[in-house]
C-alpha cells in the first residue's frame, strides 16, 4: 500500500507539467494544483486548484498542509528558488520531495558549476542536508532528453527542411523518454515510496544517435537528400558559457550549453545503459516503434 494519497504540483501549466499532472490524476491520486493565478477552465473540475506567493513560506505551507507528496515541474529559472517550497514543504510536513531537472546529465559533478546546471546541485544538496535531519524524503528523475523536443525541432534532424547540425560526427549518444511517460515515472516514484527514498532514478525509452535516426530517414525515403554539417560539441559550449557569463541567458545561449553538455557522450554522460525502467514501468521502444516516430516527422 504506497504511503503517498495527496499530491501538490508546482508548474502543472509548463511544457512538462500538464503530462505530469495526467498521470497523477490517472492514477487516482488527490492532486492539487499550486498556482500564482487561477485561470477558469485552465484545469479538469477534478483538480484542487490553489493560488500562492511561491516567495512566501507560510502561503505555502497553509495550502500543503495534508499533502503527501509535491511534484514540482517549474520552469529552468525557477529551480533555484525551490527551497521555499521545500522549506514549506517540511513545515506541512510532506513525505516526499520530487524537485523540477528531468535531465539526462544534471547529475554529472563536472557541471555543478555550470550555468543553467549549478541551480540544480544546490537544490539536491539543500534536499540532501533536509533528508539527513529527517524532515522529508526526495527523489530525483533523470529521464534524458523529451523525444517530443527531439523530433519536435532541428535537434536530431531538421526534418521539414531535409537538415542536420550533428554534433561532433553524429555517433554520440543521447537517452530520451517522452513526455507522458516522465509523467507515468513519476508516479512509479510515488507508487513505489520506499525503493526511491533520497535517491536518484533513471528512466529511459530510447538510446538515440544522429547517424542512427538519419540511417532510418534515409531507409524510408531514399529519395531524399540531406544536407549535413557537422559541429563540435566542446566548441558549442564554450561559446555558450562565454554568452552567459557576459550575462546572455537567452534561450538560444541555453540551448548551446544544453546541447553542449547532453549530446556530448560519454564526456558529461547524456546517456545511461542502467534504467529503473522495470521498477517505475516504463517500457523500451522497439525498434519499430523508432521508425514510426522517425515516419511520422517525415510526413
Amino acid at each position: 500500500m504506497s504511503e503517498i494519497k495527496a499530491v501538490a504540483i508546482a508548474g502543472a501549466s509548463g511544457s512538462l507539467g500538464p503530462h505530469v499532472l495526467k498521470a497523477l490524476v490517472d492514477a487516482n491520486y488527490q492532486v492539487t494544483v499550486l498556482t500564482r493565478s487561477k485561470k477558469p477552465g485552465t484545469y479538469d473540475s477534478s483538480v484542487n486548484v490553489v493560488e500562492v506567493d511561491f516567495t512566501s513560506v507560510e502561503s505555502l505551507t497553509a495550502v500543503l498542509k495534508g499533502i503527501d507528496a509535491v511534484v514540482s515541474t517549474v520552469a529552468a529559472t525557477a529551480i533555484g528558488s525551490q527551497t521555499v517550497l521545500i522549506d514549506a514543504a517540511i513545515a506541512a510536513g510532506v513525505k516526499r520531495f520530487i524537485p523540477s531537472e528531468y535531465g539526462s546529465c544534471t547529475t554529472n559533478p563536472k557541471l555543478k558549476d555550470m550555468p543553467i546546471y549549478a541551480p540544480m546541485f544546490k537544490i539536491k544538496q539543500y534536499l540532501q542536508e533536509q533528508a539527513q535531519a529527517g524532515k522529508l524524503t526526495w527523489t530525483v528523475l533523470v529521464c534524458g532528453g523529451f523525444l517530443e523536443f527531439l523530433f519536435g525541432g532541428p535537434i536530431l534532424l531538421d526534418f521539414g527542411n531535409h537538415k542536420g547540425t550533428f554534433y561532433d560526427e553524429g555517433d554520440n549518444k543521447i537517452s530520451a523518454t517522452s513526455l507522458p511517460n516522465v509523467g507515468k515515472a513519476i508516479v512509479g516514484i510515488l507508487k513505489n515510496f520506499g525503493a526511491t527514498k533520497n535517491t536518484i532514478v533513471r528512466v529511459s525509452e530510447v538510446i538515440l544517435t544522429q547517424n542512427q535516426v538519419l540511417k532510418i530517414a534515409e531507409a524510408l525515403r531514399p529519395e531524399i537528400k540531406w544536407q549535413i554539417t557537422k559541429v563540435q560539441t566542446s566548441a558549442v559550449l564554450k561559446e555558450g558559457l562565454e554568452e552567459a557569463s557576459a550575462g546572455d541567458f537567452s534561450m538560444p545561449v541555453v540551448m548551446k550549453i544544453l546541447t553542449g553538455t547532453s549530446f556530448s557522450g560519454e564526456t558529461y554522460g547524456g546517456f545511461y545503459e542502467e534504467t529503473d525502467n522495470e521498477l517505475l514501468g516504463i517500457k523500451e521502444l522497439t525498434e519499430e516503434d523508432l521508425k514510426k516516430l522517425v515516419a511520422g516527422n517525415l510526413a
